[in-house]
């Protein structure tokens, strides 16, 4: 049987035991709670037929104590949840989507294979509208007084990629105004504002209804010179605010932690980093809503003061690394494995990754070749060793993107 994948944002479906994502770490299948012996206790197919005995129902819950001399509260972030609010036919209308939705549309791991389809009938959408601000700078009830900050870039994002997968998409995106803040943001909404099919509305917008025939998505908004209009799109999509971690009252009360009128942590605003209890730290979404790269400096930086706290047991837990042994190759007669990257669409939207992975294998002294989805990922790096192992490989070639500057 199969159940809606959660990771997919349940637009597609998935077994109960399966690898949560293709990048996860660690990189392994589990069971999820959709289990049928673990609901009702029927169906022990997997058990039997797992070679290895990697499952084991009668494991219960265990918990350990670790002494600690400090702690990160790196929580994570909850996406604004649009079908609390009727008026943004999320649920109720198929082809109503939130930017998470669109975001698994976009992936070449997502539940199309990276297609943009129509929950209704899966066809490719060609006219397509943003409403930014959905759950955030809002002061009715449930949603938002404040910006949530990434909401502008990614929706920007979106139009971009949108517009890479299919050149005659028309997309319009439905703001209040744009806050482009960030090392080059405007820049990067200068260039998704000049592509060709796209335009940027300043307009509070309503969803009237769902056409029953061609399930397309009829939206109002106001115009400067034609007044108020109502317009059909065949997909809509809700560009979410966030909200505080999913926990955080209770993640408060658990370590005495102060909160803002929001549910962030209070900021410190000489150091974001520290909370009112010495020794605990909060980097990313607790700070309040951060974007990744804030998300990663905020965790240095929390890293960094948890280093300096703990200083004085420096070296004092240390072991020693132990690395695989080497050996002198450079008397051998080359033997190269060339491992080509598609990196999602990233690399192979732009290179034919199976046709690079043949002429590799014209070279001199390639003695194999072969395509990769994401070289980066776990499996991937133990693919490629086992690789060299089985194949004797003294070369290694990994064609692949480089980490940003």
């Amino acid at each position: 049987m199969q159940y809606p994948d959660p990771f997919n944002q349940e637009i597609s479906d998935n077994k109960a035991v399966h690898v949560y994502f293709s990048q996860a770490i660690p990189l392994v299948a589990y069971i999820d709670e959709s289990c049928l012996y673990l609901k009702e206790g029927k169906c022990d197919i997997c058990r039997g037929v797992c070679q290895t005995g990697a499952i084991d129902f009668r494991q219960t819950t265990l918990k350990e104590e670790v002494n600690v001399g400090a702690i990160i509260l790196a929580s994570g972030i909850k996406p604004f949840d649009p079908s609390l609010k009727d008026e943004y036919g999320y649920g109720r209308m198929q082809n109503v989507v939130t930017s998470m939705d669109f975001e698994r549309l976009l992936s070449s791991t997502g539940p199309y294979g990276g297609e943009v389809l129509r929950a209704s009938d899966k066809r490719h959408p060609k006219k397509i509208a943003w409403i930014q601000c959905v759950g955030s700078r809002r002061v009715t009830e449930g949603e938002n007084s404040y910006c949530s900050g990434v909401c502008c870039t990614y929706t920007q994002k979106q139009v971009i990629l949108t517009k890479d997968h299919d050149a005659e998409a028309q997309c319009t995106i439905f703001h209040n105004d744009i806050r482009s803040y960030g090392k080059d943001f405007e820049r990067f909404f200068q260039r998704a504002e000049q592509l060709p099919g796209v335009e940027f509305i300043r307009s509070y917008v309503s969803i009237v209804k769902e056409d029953p025939d061609s399930k397309n998505v009829v939206v109002r908004y106001a115009t400067n010179d034609e007044g108020v209009k109502e317009e059909a799109f065949e997909m809509v999509v809700l560009s979410v605010g966030l909200n505080p971690p999913a926990q955080y009252k209770g993640i408060a009360e658990t370590f005495g932690i102060e909160l803002n009128a929001h549910g962030f942590n209070r900021a410190n605003h000489e150091n974001p980093m520290k909370t009112n209890q010495p020794g605990i730290f909060v980097s990313g979404a607790f700070l309040g809503p951060t974007d990744i790269p804030e998300s990663v400096f905020t965790a240095s930086a929390a890293g960094a003061q948890c280093g300096a706290l703990l200083d004085y047991r420096r070296g004092k837990l240390a072991k020693e690394r132990i690395y695989p042994p080497e050996r002198d190759v450079s008397a051998e007669e080359p033997k190269i494995g060339v491992f080509v990257c598609h990196c999602g669409a990233n690399i192979s939207s732009v290179v034919n990754v199976p046709s690079t992975v043949d002429y590799a294998m014209t070279l001199p002294h390639v003695v194999y070749a072969q395509e990769q989805l994401f070289s980066c990922a776990t499996n991937s790096a133990k693919e490629i060793t086992d690789l060299a192992k089985e194949k004797g490989l003294n070369r290694v070639v990994i064609a692949a993107c480089s980490p940003d500057p």
